[in-house]
């Protein structure tokens, strides 16, 4: 074996690019490797911001190989008379064999009865030095990155131009201490122009370190000479150095154990070379301002770790540079003086904005636009207002709980309005509840526009899931808001006709969808006692609240935002650890029977109409399905067979035993009576439709179902179309394949 190093010098590529791109450089060349029937050893990566490098141990040669290539099958070969025929002979020329001397083979294992002939080629390996340009291209060429960009190259691999996410500065291509020879050329007016990167032996180091001899070459001749090389040189070249490197730099800060790093350790891990952190200080006089404004400045815009005191207060920040800490000092004072700047506008605008009650600033939200074709945001605070009181008229609502929500509904927005948000984007919902806290109003009524945006993540656990924790009656508050928000925005993108299409989805209306969805399912908390919000009772509400604004009549816009939040709610479900067919079982529509008086934008879909519900069944067949899987098994193709038979035969109105034959008819009949009338939960009731399994089974094999006498046809019929319906009410079934 022979180690190989491949290393793409580059200009800075963005901090999140990389532990992705360097996953693809490993997966594309083992994958490329494979196809050249080459096997590689201890494969790794590592980069920095200007390079990504490879080393694994291959070995020097391609096996020697058998390759094998099929011709026309036996019947085409020879005719009648047993002669070779013109297929047969024109596959030997191609071959560059006599006929006589082709092989017989089977092409196809699952028809082993059918032969071909069969030529087989003996393949002499290659040198891995000879394969190892087309590896690397095809390497190249596979890096699939956010954005590319045209950096006028070109690659002699038949493809012509040659894209890249930065442009290529150096590469090495070194096999066993040797250079591979490799070439990246101009590309000019179209065409292969003269070389601009050609592989070689040496590396750059850091940019400006050492002082006075930075970005200087050097050779190496393995791995471990260009990590040692660049060692001296100021660039550290495994990430996991790099961040414990960070995180002794944070301890020596004075950060304490459990500090929230905002995510920028992992960011600033892969933006910097030679990671060094400095801390710098928050005047006194800016530390009283509220946390999340001093977060949003030093997190989001600075990309600094707040440090707090003994007290919990911002009074320090963690920053990154690129380099050995001696001018620390000077470059500390810069960034205090950015952060200074930033912390007196925001204390600035904190006190211009409190200068009058957050309610006042609902009038100027017809100044801001929601789209064009849906009116402005007062707009639709008036609209998610509507929205709260059709859940009010629909009883979802405790005491005193409609009445919060209305008010949170109405000023939710407001603070778009307001200084602070307009130059902190950031803090859109989260300044409207510090202004309303500070003015004294309801902490349910707080704590709904500050988090009226969410739910965003799919995860029971993640946001604000912490914040209504033991808080049922605040939850319920949010709740019915964040609903109604995210219900009048899909009504009214589907009534403009603005459907998401593939990976194209500009207004978020998936994230809108699946944050209605979790609204309902964590943060209702309805009791046994109370009803569930009917999703799709409140599209219609929403579509209705636009009066004419849509160019979709309100029924089709609720279907098809129906359907699209069905499809949600089935995200949701699989994103928790439900299979994709326990969620299409539970989420699919009675199809035997169904009431034709409704149209079929008027017709009410189930799962919609209490996810709660949905979500309890969904959780007791995955339970009572992990018990007895082959129960599952076996009913599962039993319904598709009686859903086959229903669709196309008209069942009697009612069963009666006074026309069953056999055994197996009654037996079913009593197995199936005896749980019609079942109560408990669901899982007790999916157990007891378990023993169906046996039943069932009989009845198909021993009845005819679709017997020559009409009425004993039409009872067997309805005896199946009674069985279908016990699992209908929590569950078709027909949905499930194979095992959980």
């Amino acid at each position: 074996m022979a180690e190989l190093l491949l290393e793409i010098g580059c200009e800075e590529m963005p901090a999140p690019w990389l532990p992705g791109l360097a996953e693809q450089l490993r997966a594309g060349f083992l994958e490329a490797l494979a196809r050249e029937h080459l096997e590689a050893r201890d494969p790794a990566v590592f980069w920095t911001p200007r390079r990504l490098v490879l080393k694994a141990d291959l070995p020097l040669r391609q096996p020697d190989r058998e390759e094998q290539f099929f011709g026309p099958s036996l019947k085409v070969a020879k005719d009648a008379a047993g002669k070779w025929t013109g297929a047969a002979q024109g596959f030997a020329k191609k071959s560059g064999v006599a006929v006589e001397a082709l092989a017989e083979g089977v092409k196809d294992p699952a028809k082993p009865a059918e032969r071909h002939l069969l030529f087989v080629r003996q393949v002499k390996g290659r040198d891995t030095a000879e394969v190892l340009p087309g590896l690397v291209a095809s390497t190249l060429r596979g890096l699939a990155f956010p954005k590319r960009m045209s950096w006028d190259a070109w690659l002699a691999d038949g493809r012509g131009a040659f894209p890249f996410g930065r442009p290529i500065r150096w590469l090495i291509v070194m096999l066993a201490g040797r250079v591979v020879p490799f070439e990246i050329h101009c590309l000019e007016a179209g065409a292969q122009g003269p070389v601009i990167v050609r592989s070689g032996a040496a590396t750059r180091g850091h940019r400006f370190l050492p002082r006075g001899g930075g970005g200087e070459g050097v050779v190496v001749g393995s791995f471990v000479e260009l990590r040692d090389q660049l060692r001296q040189r100021f660039v550290m070249l495994d990430p996991a150095e790099r961040l414990s490197r960070i995180d002794a730099g944070l301890r020596d800060a004075g950060a304490r154990t459990g500090f929230d790093d905002h995510g920028l350790r992992e960011e600033w891990r892969d933006l910097v070379e030679h990671p060094t952190v400095v801390v710098g200080g928050v005047p006194a006089e800016f530390r009283e301002l509220p946390v999340e404004v001093l977060e949003t400045v030093l997190v989001h815009h600075q990309k600094y770790i707040p440090l707090r005191d003994a007290e919990g207060r911002v009074a320090r920040f963690a920053a990154i540079v690129n380099g050995d800490g001696a001018s620390g000092a000077g470059i500390v004072r810069g960034m205090e003086r950015v952060v200074v700047a930033r912390l007196r506008d925001a204390a600035f605008f904190l006190s211009e904005d409190r200068r009058g009650p957050l309610g006042e600033r609902v009038g100027d939200l017809a100044g801001v636009t929601f789209h064009q074709g849906l009116g402005s945001y007062e707009d639709k605070a008036e609209r998610m207002a509507r929205l709260v009181e059709a859940m009010g008229e629909a009883g979802l609502f405790r005491a005193g709980q409609k009445e919060l929500a209305s008010e949170a509904a109405r000023l939710c927005k407001a603070d778009l309005t307001t200084l602070m948000v307009r130059e902190f984007t950031e803090l859109q919902g989260v300044m409207g509840a510090i202004y309303l806290a500070g003015e004294g109003a309801a902490q349910e009524v707080v704590s709904a526009v500050r988090w009226h945006y969410h739910p965003i993540a799919v995860e029971p656990e993640a946001e604000p899931a912490a914040a209504f924790s033991g808080k049922d009656g605040a939850a319920r508050v949010f709740a019915a808001v964040a609903l109604a928000d995210k219900l009048d925005t899909l009504a009214g993108y589907f009534g403009l006709g603005e459907s998401p299409t593939g990976s194209r989805d500009p207004y978020g209306l998936r994230r809108a969808g699946q944050g209605a969805v979790r609204a309902v399912l964590d943060f209702w908390r309805p009791t046994a006692e109370e009803r569930a919000p009917d999703l799709q009772a409140l599209l219609r509400v929403a579509a209705l609240g636009y009066g004419g604004k849509l160019k979709e009549p309100a029924d089709r816009t609720t279907a098809v935002a129906a359907t699209f939040l069905l499809e949600r709610l089935a995200y949701v479900l699989e994103a928790r650890g439900f299979s994709a067919d326990e969620a299409s079982a539970v989420l699919a529509e009675e199809e035997v029977g169904a009431s034709p008086v409704l149209s079929p934008e008027r017709r009410p879909i189930r799962a919609l109409a209490d996810p709660i519900d949905s979500l309890r069944r969904i959780e007791a067949l995955q339970r009572v399905r992990r018990e007895v899987p082959e129960d599952f098994a076996a009913l599962g193709e039993a319904f598709k067979r009686a859903k086959n038979i229903l669709v196309q035969q008209k069942a009697a109105e009612a069963v009666q035993p006074a026309l069953f034959e056999g055994e197996a008819e009654r037996s079913l009949h009593k197995a199936v009576s005896s749980l019609a009338s079942a109560t408990g939960s669901y899982e007790e009731r999916l157990r007891g439709l378990a023993g169906l399994r046996a039943p069932m089974g009989r009845f198909f094999d021993d009845v005819l179902v679709m017997a020559e006498e009409p009425a004993l046809r039409g009872n067997r019929l309805a005896l199946l179309k009674l069985t279908l319906s016990l699992f209908y009410r929590i569950a078709d079934v027909s949905k499930l394949g194979g095992t959980s």
